[in-house]
């Protein structure tokens, strides 16, 4: 009786096809496998509310819910907000999102920008209000007094008391301005400012920052 020969001998081909393709099917299913683990694969969460919350709940929060933050911005400072608070998140509130995801958080300064006030005194009430307001000032009160010098700004109070130009001011501080109203008796330095004079003057300003 004749010795058989093997069928992997007989075929090896065919036999070498299969085995390579149950190792590519295992390296298929290894591989989803992995991309599972890594995606988090069906672990999507919805992200918490934490607008409003100090830094350290906002964090404890989020790390409750599994997830991660990272502080997008806090140099900037919003009076609607306390200092340190949380003021906008990403993704939004209620969004469903991978344990891996990050959540970034816009955090209020812990106070107003300061800034060095301009020299304001015997300049143009339309050009000074136009300059403040390109520096960032919004509380600006303007207030006329007897004078021979019409239009121009007479004296400059901040948050009530006199001001020494280039002294470092709270971007929200109130500004007072005085205006010479000449020989009238009523002067309105408002109705002087023109769209283009505005221009002018925030683009100088922006110029001046960026060098």
């Amino acid at each position: 009786m004749g010795h058989s020969i093997p069928f992997r001998e007989r075929h090896p081909f065919l036999v070498n096809s299969v085995l390579i393709a149950i190792a590519f099917c295992v390296a298929i299913v290894v591989a989803l496998l992995f991309v599972d683990v890594f995606t988090s694969h069906g672990q999507e969460r919805p992200v918490p509310e934490v607008r409003n919350m100090p830094l350290s709940q906002a964090i404890a929060k989020l790390e409750e819910a599994g997830l991660k933050w990272e502080i997008a911005d806090s140099t900037v400072y919003n009076e609607n907000f306390k200092p340190g608070v949380v003021t906008d998140q990403e993704p939004k509130v209620g969004s469903m999102i991978k344990a891996i995801r990050t959540v970034y958080l816009s955090v209020n300064a812990s106070h107003p920008r300061l800034v060095s006030f301009p020299r304001l005194k015997d300049t143009p009430a339309r050009q000074g209000i136009a300059q403040l307001r390109a520096m960032g000032f919004k509380n600006i009160v303007v207030d006329t007094v007897q004078s021979p010098y019409q239009g121009l700004i007479v004296n400059v109070a901040v948050n009530g008391k006199g001001i020494v130009p280039g002294e470092g001011v709270a971007i929200n501080a109130s500004v007072r301005l005085s205006v010479g109203r000449g020989e009238m008796d009523y002067y309105n330095p408002y109705q002087a400012i023109d769209s283009a004079t505005i221009d002018s003057i925030e683009a100088a300003q922006a110029l001046e920052d960026f060098d």
